[in-house]
């Protein structure tokens, strides 16, 4: 059932921020063995879990915890993951042996030696490229699609004793770290070192800082270290002396300097910009850091210590402490599935403890009225006038509740009414309560308002209209591409999408004939935006290419030769999902690409040539192509291109977004006479009408 969360409720408490408090609730304890867990992952769903457990693999279920297949290695694993829809489960052992599954019949598909000794392995946001640093001090690259070697990063011994191997949200920064912070980023299609690095604690002078555990979002744009600071002393006592916390520092973290026979340690967390490397903030914590999981979304992480049986959730923007559950033994590894629903964490004595991860639910407001709760489909009416019925339990104090901002019926005996009026569509209900000090406490919930006759299409007469929920959109046009390769219309499709989404209430950021560093700015402010917002919308129109089954947005200074030119010039559209996804977990994601223009550039066997390859569609996200795979579409021989042209007219329609493009696609192939046949792959986490 837990599944079912992000689907239908989504419970906010925030005391003077944005951000959404996020709370652990154990699921489910299964034991693995005796021996300690070394690492976990999850399938993209999540529908299974691998437990490594020296050297012995293990998928189960996450419903039942049931195995569904041992995978005994000859050595321990570097390495292991699903990848390709979860059609694929492979593992990279430390003696250098990659082997791939297919999870449709549990056999082997795949297996070759790689290397003799591998100390740290790693997947591309792609899952085509293994990289691993191996006992030469070298980080070798394998393509594993063409099953080839793609690179090599000459012998560095500075990262001997690597804690961290990985890259950024677009693939093209791998980057490495030491146990003592030195930190190099590499570009993985040419080899090159990018940046050089020294991260450390620098609070004391001449003291050394030890990192024990990095980690970096499914979003690419941070990484995390735990580090401790040691230094020496002079005349310190013998035993452990906590100091008191400093003014400013995270609440329930505890002391943060301890002396240890005259060597004082701190503990801490450091978070740093991928793209600059610059250090953003950092959280002097009690306990040493021994791992860690970024997420669920931007603000959070969760992390662990080998001296405390604990598992904090730490939220990075209000440096508290919001979420702690504990385990029986001591923990030895973490994860998080990728949708940011399941975290799982093994112990030293091979138990696996998952917990459901849960947004917003304190339980101080509880909704009578209507009947939601955790763990049920999502709530549907067919009325636009809704009675919010409800109780207050545990707080002290309470003087004024609002819903959706309007003050509430308030009997001070704790329980509250409101009458709201429905938008067809996923709403939003946000419950306020405040107490006489202003603090203030928020829940959202989610509900469903679909009519019982469904009105006939019609536009909606002209004049301002209000709309519910912030809305933000980044746009971008590109037209006059440097080579022979230029187009008609896609800088009016571009304008003309940014008006009709300004029209829709959205925030637009506009970007007409991007540069590579223009678009790659652009989509990092969007990121940081879309933290906010309930609907984010990416709209591009351009060349866009396939190498290798990634798709790319190319840039006009772009000078394209071959695959390996794209792959190096070119914007993947993966960096642009995994930013939507991340920033914005709950609402409404859509990416639309009319890039499928006739392709003009060289880029050899290894690329399709025209159009653009099916992806996997995340979850809460609509992509919408303006032709099928491998397709192209027509630039159009008016202001715009047939295929925006005919989406701006539905966009002005109110409707449900899933007919909006519905009635794109059969409008394009009729005027087409079939040659262009948009499509779109959805996984919506509610019904939504942008008008």
């Amino acid at each position: 059932m837990w599944r079912l969360l992000s689907i239908t409720l989504l419970w906010a408490m925030a005391t003077g921020s944005m951000a959404q408090d996020i709370y652990l609730y154990p699921y489910k304890k299964v034991s693995i063995g005796s021996k300690a867990i070394r690492s976990i992952s999850f399938s993209t769903l999540p529908k299974w879990v691998a437990v490594e457990t020296d050297g012995m693999l293990t998928i189960r279920s996450v419903d039942d915890g049931r195995e569904v297949k041992s995978l005994p290695s000859k050595s321990a694993i570097a390495l292991h993951d699903f990848i390709d829809s979860d059609k694929v489960f492979l593992y990279f052992d430390e003696k250098g042996q990659l082997v791939e599954f297919s999870m449709d019949n549990l056999s082997v598909t795949h297996s070759l030696s790689l290397d003799k000794e591998i100390r740290l392995s790693c997947l591309d946001p792609t899952a085509q490229y293994l990289s691993w640093v191996n006992g030469s001090n070298e980080i070798q690259i394998y393509d594993i699609k063409a099953d080839m070697t793609a690179g090599r990063v000459a012998a560095n011994p500075r990262i001997k004793k690597a804690k961290f191997v990985g890259y950024d949200r677009f693939g093209q920064q791998l980057a490495a770290i030491s146990d003592i912070g030195d930190a190099f980023t590499y570009n993985p299609l040419n080899q090159r070192l990018l940046r050089q690095l020294k991260l450390q604690s620098g609070e004391v002078a001449n003291s050394k800082s030890i990192i024990h555990s990095v980690a970096t979002n499914s979003g690419g744009d941070k990484f995390l270290v735990g580090l401790q600071e040691v230094n020496l002393q002079k005349g310190a006592s013998q035993g452990a002396q906590p100091r008191p916390v400093a003014p400013g520092q995270p609440s329930q973290t505890g002391p943060q300097v301890y002396s240890f026979g005259g060597l004082e340690r701190r503990n801490m967390i450091v978070v740093y910009d991928w793209s600059t490397g610059e250090e953003v903030k950092r959280f002097p914590l009690r306990y040493r850091i021994d791992g860690m999981a970024l997420g669920p979304g931007p603000n959070h992480v969760a992390y662990f210590s080998e001296d405390s049986k604990s598992i904090n959730l730490l939220n990075l923007d209000k440096a508290t402490i919001g979420s702690t559950v504990a385990v029986d033994d001591k923990p030895t590894a973490i994860a998080l599935s990728d949708d940011g629903e399941m975290l799982a964490v093994g112990t030293a004595k091979g138990t696996l403890n998952l917990f459901e991860v849960v947004r917003n639910d304190p339980p101080e407001i509880r909704i009578l009225k209507p009947g939601v709760s955790r763990g049920l489909g999502d709530h549907v009416v067919h009325e636009a006038d809704l009675r919010i019925e409800g109780a207050i339990e545990g707080g002290d104090r309470i003087e004024k509740v609002f819903v959706n901002g309007e003050p509430a019926n308030f009997n001070f005996g704790k329980d509250f009414s409101a009458d709201v009026t429905l938008e067809k569509g996923k709403n939003r209900i946000t419950i306020t309560v405040q107490n006489t000090e202003a603090q203030v406490t928020d829940k959202d919930f989610y509900v469903t308002y679909e009519p019982r006759n469904a009105p006939v299409k019609e536009k909606i007469p002209g004049g301002p209209q209000k709309f519910k929920g912030k809305r933000l959109a980044l746009v971008i046009g590109n037209a006059e591409y440097s080579s022979n390769a230029k187009l008609r219309n896609t800088r009016n499709d571009a304008a003309s999408m940014a008006v009709e989404l300004q029209a829709l209430g959205f925030e637009v950021m506009k970007v007409l004939d991007g540069t590579y560093e223009q678009m790659k700015n652009a989509i990092y402010a969007f990121g940081d935006k879309a933290q906010t917002v309930d609907v984010s919308v990416f709209f591009y129109a351009g060349h866009g290419l396939e190498v290798d089954g990634t798709n790319y947005l190319v840039p006009v200074d772009a000078d394209i030769q071959s695959a390996l030119d794209v792959k190096q010039k070119a914007i993947p559209l993966t960096g642009v999902i995994r930013t939507m996804e991340f920033a914005n977990d709950e609402g409404l994601n859509m990416i639309i690409l009319d890039a499928c223009r006739n392709n003009p550039f060289p880029t050899g066997k290894r690329s399709s040539g025209s159009g653009l390859a099916r992806i996997q569609t995340p979850s809460g996200t609509l992509i919408a192509y303006s032709t099928d795979p491998g397709s192209v579409a027509s630039d159009g021989d008016r202001e715009n291109g047939l295929y925006t042209g005919e989406l701006i007219k539905q966009l002005s329609i109110s409707q449900r977004i899933e007919d909006v493009f519905m009635n794109t696609r059969n409008a394009v192939e009729r005027m087409s006479n079939g040659a262009q046949r948009p499509w779109e792959e959805a996984r919506l986490k509610g019904v939504f009408y942008l008008k």
